[in-house]
């Protein structure tokens, strides 16, 4: 009997077929990964949340949002504005990384998977070899050009750390170095909390956020309600920044204080990963997911909001005590 074997039409057939179905299933394998990395991302967000309201429990305020991006943690520094470091190290002890806490000059290269989302390089330990932080804590609305605030024109920029004046490059060694050092973080303070226009034009608010340098504030302190505040969220970094640790806004340990490596704001729209670097974009929210980036708000909850969210919601979410009504995008 003579065997049949596939002629050379059906074999490019069977092929088109497998081309076909691979063009088709690759798009939903690689989308089914990506939700399941935002979803980790989201946990990550929950997690510092649940840190938070630990914190908040025990010392009685917000994490502090340390000194500036020059100063890394003083162990045993405690953790109102004499702390030197930021937010994210006086959280450790609240997320069983009481280890690293107690021996930080030791520790800076040491990961930290709730401070990385895995739709970046999937690792804390950035390209400068320290561990890093895509996630920032929600300094305000603060800006030092807020003529205006769309996505065209989005001009507003920020400053981070010492405002109007500096602070010591090493601790105070008596009371009239302390008390320098606390005016300047007062001075911070003020300028952050100043009153703004949200747009050109516009109402002006209350500008301050929840984290800053020196910043120990009460849960009364959110007057806006814990629900309709940020207390942090995903910070735009652009890709060329995922290798690169020469990049503003993403070089710097995850522990130093108010830098726009560790703080952001709601100055500006927030913006894609993929949108090319610009020095306006520094202190911007932001973050690698299709269509959104995600925040976890000052009640403990996290959401997810669109690149596309109004200017002047997304400025007034991140203003503790605006007094303005804000529609929450569901």
């Amino acid at each position: 009997m003579r065997r049949r074997g596939f002629t050379l039409v059906e074999l490019l057939v069977v092929i088109a077929i497998i081309a076909v179905m691979l063009a088709l299933l690759v798009p939903a394998i690689q989308a089914a990964r990506e939700a399941a990395r935002r979803g980790s991302c989201g946990n990550n967000l929950k997690q510092l949340a649940v840190a938070t309201e630990a914190h908040k429990a025990l010392i009685g305020h917000f994490p502090t949002g340390g000194w500036d991006g020059n100063w890394l943690p003083q162990a045993g520094g405690g953790s109102d504005w004499k702390q030197t470091g930021g937010w994210c190290y006086t959280l450790l002890p609240f997320m069983e990384l009481q280890a690293i806490y107690g021996s930080i000059n030791t520790n800076t290269s040491t990961p930290v998977p709730v401070f990385a989302c895995p739709s970046r390089r999937g690792s804390s330990v950035g390209p400068g070899a320290v561990v890093m932080t895509d996630y920032a804590g929600n300094r305000g609305s603060w800006a030092s050009a807020p003529a205006s605030l769309t996505s065209a024109t989005g001009n507003r920029i920020t400053t981070f750390g010492a405002s109007g004046g500096t602070l010591p490059s090493s601790l105070p060694t008596n009371e009239e170095q302390w008390n320098a050092v606390r005016q300047e973080l007062t001075n911070v303070s003020q300028t952050l909390n100043a009153t703004q226009p949200v747009l050109s034009g516009t109402v002006s608010v209350p500008t301050g956020g929840v984290i800053f340098a020196g910043s120990a504030l009460s849960p009364a302190a959110i007057r806006d309600g814990a629900s309709n505040t940020y207390l942090c969220a995903e910070k735009y970094v652009p890709r060329t920044a995922y290798s690169n640790s020469g990049q503003a806004g993403f070089s710097r340990c995850a522990y130093v204080g108010d830098s726009s490596d560790t703080l952001r704001g709601g100055h500006r729209p927030p913006e894609s990963d993929g949108v090319p670097w610009n020095a306006n974009l520094e202190g911007a929210f932001g973050g690698p997911h299709a269509g959104v980036f995600m925040a976890a708000m000052c009640d403990g909850s996290v959401r997810s909001f669109a690149f596309e969210i109004d200017s002047a919601v997304h400025f007034l979410l991140a203003c503790r005590a605006d007094r303005q009504a804000v529609q929450v995008p569901e």
